[in-house]
């Protein structure tokens, strides 16, 4: 019975961990450098308490400890929940425009760093309490709780995502009072805990939307909230405020009604339009604001690509206008991952228009990538358009936005013939395989729709596509476009871009040392050479370098997933849960069929299997097979190793017999995996790309190698 402790334990860390992504993801528009952030603070938060616990070794009752803990857990809770929902209050900070990288780091520590230090300080009580210092027993205790990070993970992807976030935090504190019902002994106290089980059942599923809204309503204070609801780990958030309504995905603004850019969403859904001569079939790709302006062409079908259902189902319901536009017979929704519908799709249009906003996450970025502009070229007819809009400006334009714009533009020079820039408030991107219209022939299709609009016109369009304008805005992205700047699926150099582009906005000087931490970043190999001559401390950077070689190859997962198949925020959980069950089965295989062999050798040979593992990456994305089942096994097999080898340390140790070892090699895990997410998860692989960021773990981990085969034939 004590094994489940420890599994449900696992299972609350996970949903946990999920939490805290869910809910700073929106404050951060989508961008997964959320993740890195998140899992640092929490593998961090790990480092400290298995550090510190050994000044708890002489406490004599573990047990009140562990259910003091678990009570002090339900608090901090409870209380982060309305602190991460109030952070406006806290600051000056506007979240519906998202906050500065510095906040982030700042409130996303505060709110952390409690919960991980408890639970994981509540772990160690409650292995003392239930095994003797056999390594034997920690490595079950160890491998129940990544049994439990399987179940809960598996479980959140497949059948939560959709929950509401207080739905799933009073799931946690069920699964906390089910722990406390088993280790309490007064029947008083056990009853207790049932009756607090019982009053989180009944809120879960009669007061959740209630709690919901009310703890939200800090961050909006001055709206009223009509609709909250999650598809697939997204947030979707209805407001209404004078009758304005707002609609946000993720912390992103999706549209607004009235609209106070109602003179750009008019400007981009018609001047690329009005390129073609008579367009029948048009795309768009996310923008719900632009089909009002769309269904005013003669267009034969229009197909409206928003993977998010709720977008449609929340407008249909409490916005009259996109309900009406949604019953013109022409519009096809469709539900799918863009990349997926058009590989699938089989239709050929005049227009295809990419309505999203600028690609600040990954999700964004992979339809401003070089591979997907290759796979537009082949949907367009012959004499199709493709376009979207940049951040673009005719009075202040920093070099940031001009290094966001050549990203792309290169993008699109590598893939198309001929690229037009229409330079703005916003830049418009045109690009085709046939030759771009005269601006005289785009002012007579103008006169069709002229009186349907806010602001076009004639004298419009010849001051938006002005030709002095557009040769200046041409020579300053010339400045800056090479192949190295090219945004590609494997080197995001836009999302990076219009991330810094955005924060400038923040801290201009924060993004200047950013810059100059970029550009200096191949001092981190620094790093790895230094671990290489910490010999002194050889176990513990073993056991540091194999968390991080594991964080670092997760997170390369990560991205590649969200790159590849996308909706990572759905299946993070699962992804987790293939990683730990590697992680249970490594275990396994050293605790059960390794017993009579040499540890050296063992080890030694763990070693060799991680560098081979590694260099199964390079080859899978070298050769272009990443997709949803090699991440899935190559997340496995990261795992197994990882397993493997941590098993075996925890042998060696035990062997070995000096004092504070445990102590140390969790600690010296938990950090390395702390180091993998901050400098990797939330730099490296956005900064370099994949391939680069690949390359580096492999390079730790060979000096590593050296080590052991150096030491292979001397014994322990």
């Amino acid at each position: 019975m004590s094994y489940i402790v420890f599994i449900i334990s696992g299972i609350i860390s996970i949903f946990l961990q999920i939490f805290f992504v869910r809910e700073f993801i929106p404050l951060f528009h989508g961008s997964e450098f959320v993740l890195g952030i998140v899992l640092g603070h929490w593998l961090f938060s790990a480092a400290v308490a298995n550090f510190l616990f050994q000044y708890f070794k002489k406490v004599r009752d573990f047990f009140s400890k562990s259910i003091n803990s678990f009570v002090t857990l339900i608090i901090f809770i409870l209380l982060t929940f309305v602190f991460i929902r109030s952070i406006n209050v806290f600051s000056s900070t506007d979240i519906t425009i998202g906050i500065s990288l510095k906040s982030l780091f700042f409130y996303s520590f505060i709110a952390i760093f409690p919960i991980s230090f408890t639970l994981n300080l509540l772990l160690n009580f409650l292995k003392q309490s239930f095994s003797n210092v056999l390594y034997q027993k920690k490595i079950k205790r160890y491998i129940c709780e990544a049994l439990g990070f399987v179940i809960g993970g598996t479980a959140f992807s497949f059948f939560m995502s959709d929950m509401l976030t207080a739905s799933i935090l009073l799931i946690v504190i069920m699964l906390i009072c089910f722990n406390l019902i088993y280790l309490c002994e007064s029947i008083i106290v056990k009853i207790f805990y049932v009756v607090l089980f019982a009053i989180s059942l009944y809120l879960m599923y009669y007061h959740s939307f209630d709690i919901e809204k009310f703890v939200i309503l800090n961050n909006y204070s001055d709206n009223n909230i009509i609709d909250i609801s999650y598809y697939k780990n997204i947030q979707n958030i209805l407001t209404e405020k004078n009758g304005e309504y707002f609609f946000y995905k993720d912390g992103n603004c999706e549209f607004a009604l009235p609209s106070p850019d109602i003179f750009d969403e008019q400007d981009f859904a018609h001047i690329p339009i009005l390129h073609h001569t008579n367009p029948k079939n048009l795309l768009l790709i996310g923008g719900i604001k632009y089909l009002p302006s769309i269904i005013k062409y003669d267009l034969e079908k229009i197909d409206f690509v928003e993977e998010d259902k709720n977008i449609l189902k929340i407008t249909k319901q409490n916005v009259n206008k996109f309900n009406k536009i949604f019953e013109d017979e022409r519009i096809n929704v469709y539900s799918n991952d863009s990349r997926a519908f058009l590989g699938k799709s089989k239709e050929k249009y005049d227009v295809i228009l990419i309505g999203t906003d600028i690609p600040l996450n990954t999700s964004i970025n992979k339809l401003y990538t070089y591979e997907f502009f290759d796979i537009v070229k082949d949907k367009l007819t012959e004499d199709g358009f493709l376009a979207l809009n940049l951040p673009g400006s005719m009075v202040y334009s920093p070099s940031l936005m001009f290094e966001l714009n050549a990203s792309v533009y290169s993008a699109l020079k590598k893939t198309f013939d001929n690229i037009q820039i229409i330079p703005g408030k916003t830049n418009i991107f045109v690009a085709s395989k046939s030759k771009m219209p005269f601006r005289l022939h785009i002012k007579k299709r103008l006169k069709k729709v002229e009186k349907d609009t806010v602001a076009l016109s004639k004298y419009y369009v010849d001051e938006r596509m002005d030709t002095q304008k557009t040769k200046w805005l041409n020579f300053q992205i010339s400045k800056y476009d090479n192949d190295d700047i090219v945004n590609t699926d494997l080197n995001q150099k836009a999302m990076l871009l219009s991330t810094m582009y955005w924060q400038s906005g923040f801290s201009p000087f924060l993004m200047k040392f950013l810059r100059i931490v970029i550009e200096y970043s191949y001092f981190i190999i620094l790093v790895a050479v230094m671990l290489f001559f910490a010999k002194k401390i050889k176990y513990s950077v073993t056991a540091f370098v194999s968390g991080a070689s594991a964080m670092w190859l997760q997170f390369i997962c990560f991205w590649g997933f969200q790159i590849y198949v996308g909706q990572i925020y759905q299946w993070f959980g699962l992804l987790t849960a293939i990683f730990m069950a590697g992680l249970v089965l490594g275990s396994l295989y050293s605790k059960y069929f390794q017993k009579y062999m040499a540890l050296n050798k063992t080890f030694f040979s763990s070693e060799i299997l991680y560098l081979l593992w590694i260099l199964s990456f390079v080859v899978v994305i070298e050769y272009k097979l990443l997709n949803v089942y090699t991440l899935y096994l190559l997340s496995f097999g990261v795992g197994a190793i990882t397993g493997l080898e941590f098993a075996q340390l925890i042998k060696i140790f035990g062997i070995i017999k000096e004092s504070k070892n445990n102590v140390r090699i969790f600690f010296a895990d938990a950090l390395g995996g702390a180091f993998a997410s901050y400098a990797g998860g939330a730099f490296i692989i956005p900064v370099w790309g994949i391939e680069k960021a690949l390359i580096f773990v492999l390079f730790l981990k060979f000096l590593i190698f050296t080590w052991w085969q150096y030491d292979k034939k001397r014994g322990l």
